[in-house]
């Protein structure tokens, strides 16, 4: 083994293993790794770099939100498989003092070796990584995204298990393996997407017929079962929207004792998976695998904790953990679900930059802590009932009055206006739950710099469920006739409530501040998008595939100036 002119380790005479994203692709991450100055997990400088797809699997800061949420020991020895461009390969660097990355790829060897450039105790390593022999067992083995492939590179009767037992053998006698695949049986891929390695729908689900590029994932039983012959514990996670990017993280145990599923169908799906239409509302047949206990036999991946020890030496030690980063740096937030020493689930959020709360000019954003509601929000009650045709929208919306009543009993009359404290922003129907005439508020993260009108937070909350679900298949037809602001103001009267122009112009202004404070974004741009979606006429489903549409030929176009770019390079 020598060292080549990139500081990649290479085998001599060993047949690599052939797998790209493309020359364009990895040319342009080439270029994105050589000019950036802060190659971090969280880099804020390679974020910007993302264009597309590819780049943003290998530069987004998500990819580290898989592995955050465990505690490792800083002195265990690290291999890590199938490191492709260095991603996770970098968050082993800045965790673990000793970290051996392999790759098959020469390529993309060499873009691990740029994004860890930095780190003397990291080595890349370009070879198959069934022909290595190691000198001494490893405390950790990461193999994230590789097992997959197996069928590809290891030359065997059954190329999985003998891929696992490799990875077992390569361990210390309390050495544990942490692995992530995508689920056989993902409710996405049941829903509308194409299978993510053989771009076949329903090809997992059907067993791969085809099996000429043999690729393949696995289910929850035959995968458990896989790994119990190689390891004594077996533990897993279940990342939201998948492994890739999540922005979720939540244990089996969490699966066991409380209901999920609502917090699940909150995941932002990845950016790929943006304007594709299902084929049924995801958000209500998550509940209803829950009520049947199936839950997690349908989640889109798996990360497992495969230990060759009774005790395992890598756990996390919380139930689950969920990380807001769409947001700017200073308003990105981590929520920890824990068990309190009551027996009690509780939610705690933070800043993710560390302290107790953050501000951004006249917005703070505060930490919270609340017990764990194990029931639907009113968001979700009522994203169920819009869908029942046969009510009328007094029935439909009958549950937000304890909501109204509640709000209205913390305002106070000015200028002809009902105006709320700015502490009560987050006081949304995502974030309340009704019991009753009483309704429970929680997760108050944000506090508004001045007073709100109370029709204005009105507005914001029938706004965001009906842009929410503008596509389901079925939808009480007074919820999509006229446009959109037509459509809110016959929401608010059948509550009893009366908006005029002035309810709307104050709702466009707050909602364009908090889209630049929050998520950078441009104010007076915003106010003009917002305000043409309010009136235009078009059917809400042609407005809601507009925008998909755009987003798709944002990133078609990117992705088509950036292989001129490499061209050109070339």
């Amino acid at each position: 083994m020598q060292l080549d002119s990139q500081s990649v380790w290479v085998t001599q005479d060993a047949e690599l293993f052939d797998y790209s994203d493309g020359p364009a692709v990895e040319g342009y991450l080439a270029r994105a790794l050589s000019r950036a100055g802060d190659l971090s997990s969280t880099s804020v400088e390679l974020e910007k770099s993302i264009r597309d797809w590819p780049s943003e699997y290998h530069l987004s800061p998500k990819r580290s939100q898989l592995l955050r949420p465990f505690q490792f020991e800083q002195a265990s020895s690290v291999l890590e498989v199938g490191c492709g461009c260095g991603a996770i390969t970098r968050f082993l660097g800045e965790t673990f003092d000793d970290v051996v990355a392999v790759e098959g790829s020469l390529t993309r060897a060499r873009l691990a070796r740029m994004r860890t450039r930095d780190m003397s105790h990291v080595s890349v390593v370009c070879a198959p990584f069934q022909e290595l022999r190691f000198k001494s067992a490893f405390d950790i083995v990461f193999c994230i995204g590789v097992l997959e492939y197996a069928g590809r590179f290891v030359r065997a009767e059954d190329p999985f298990d003998t891929a696992v037992a490799f990875l077992a053998g390569a361990l210390t006698p309390s050495g544990a393996l942490v692995l992530a695949i995508e689920n056989q049986f993902g409710l996405k891929y049941l829903a509308s997407s194409p299978d993510d390695h053989t771009g076949v729908m329903f090809d997992g689900w059907e067993g791969y017929p085809g099996g000429e590029n043999r690729v393949r994932t696995f289910g929850l039983g035959e995968l458990r079962r896989l790994l119990e012959k190689h390891f004594a514990t077996v533990e897993f996670s279940f990342p939201y929207p998948d492994y890739k990017t999540p922005s979720c993280v939540l244990t089996e145990s969490f699966f066991r004792v409380a209901r999920v599923a609502q917090l699940i169908g909150g995941c932002r799906e990845r950016s790929d998976d943006q304007g594709r239409r299902s084929l049924f509302d995801e958000r209500l047949a998550l509940l209803e695998l829950e009520r049947n206990n199936i839950l997690s036999f349908f989640a889109n991946s798996f990360l497992v904790v495969a230990s060759k020890s009774i005790t395992s030496t890598v756990r996390s030690p919380h139930l689950g953990v969920k990380y807001a980063t769409e947001r700017v740096p200073r308003f990105r937030t981590v929520t920890r679900f824990e068990r309190g020493g009551d027996g009690q689930i509780w939610v705690r959020k933070t800043p993710a930059g560390g302290g107790d709360s953050a501000t951004l000019g006249a917005l703070p954003l505060h930490s919270t802590e609340d017990r764990w509601v194990d029931g639907l929000s009113l968001f979700t009650i009522l994203r169920e009932r819009v869908q029942r045709v046969s009510l009328s929208l007094e029935e439909i919306f009958a549950p937000c009055r304890p909501w109204i009543t509640k709000l209205r009993g913390l305002a106070a009359p000015e200028d002809g206006r009902l105006l709320i404290h700015g502490r009560f922003l987050d006081a949304n129907w995502t974030n309340t739950y009704v019991s009753g005439d009483e309704c429970r508020f929680i997760d108050l993260e944000w506090e508004w710099h001045g007073k709100i009108s109370l029709n204005a937070v009105l507005i914001r909350n029938i706004h965001g469920l009906v842009v929410d679900t503008v596509t389901l298949r079925r939808i009480h037809p007074l919820l999509k006739r006229g446009s959109l602001q037509t459509v809110i103001v016959r929401v608010a009267r059948s509550l009893g409530v009366r908006l005029r122009q002035r309810d709307f112009n104050e709702f466009l202004r707050l909602e364009a501040d908090l889209a630049h404070l929050v998520f950078g974004k441009s104010r007076p741009w915003n106010i003009v998008v917002r305000h043409t979606a309010l009136r235009a006429q078009w059917p809400f489903d042609v407005l809601r595939g507009f925008r998909n549409a755009t987003r798709t030929v944002k990133r078609k176009l990117t992705s088509v100036v950036g292989r001129v770019v490499h061209l050109h390079d070339t």
